[in-house]
């Protein structure tokens, strides 16, 4: 929807959307939208390998999440009847593809982690021929017994 820079522009229909309805509902869904925003930080960080930044948004969604849920907790049934109104749906299902995404991005870094920690492991391993083990070393010779 948006570019990776115009955030600050969905930031600001979040909070023109959030006008309608009672003060707690308008901070739900300012709080949803900085939620959003955190979880696109996280998916940049995992990209871009940054522990220090990952870190920072993850603390920062944690506290998002309890202010979310507080706020939900305070709605009124008025205001959950205007919840589709405000986009405080659409918000939840950006935030449930972000999960994903960012789920889908920590198993993919996950695997590239695990594999080249095997890489590394298998360098410089002798093998009983003498040769320099790799990657994928063959296990050794493999041959059929045929008195049995």
């Amino acid at each position: 929807m948006f570019a990776p820079g115009d955030r600050e522009f969905a930031g600001h229909a979040a909070s023109y959307r959030a006008s309608f309805g009672s003060p707690e509902l308008s901070t739900l869904t300012t709080a949803l939208g900085r939620l959003v925003a955190a979880s696109d930080g996280v998916a940049e960080a995992v990209t871009r390998h940054d522990r220090i930044a990952l870190t920072h948004c993850n603390e920062q969604a944690e506290s998002l999440v309890d202010e979310v849920g507080r706020l939900a907790a305070a709605l009124t049934e008025e205001d959950r009847a205007m919840l589709g109104r405000v986009g405080v749906t659409d918000l939840c299902e950006r935030l449930a593809a972000g999960a994903r995404r960012n789920a889908y991005l920590i198993e993919q870094a996950w695997a590239v982690d695990a594999a080249l920690m095997r890489l590394l492991l298998g360098l410089g391993k002798v093998g009983a021929d003498g040769t320099v083990g790799g990657y994928s070393a063959n296990p050794g010779p493999t041959y059929v017994d045929r008195e049995a």
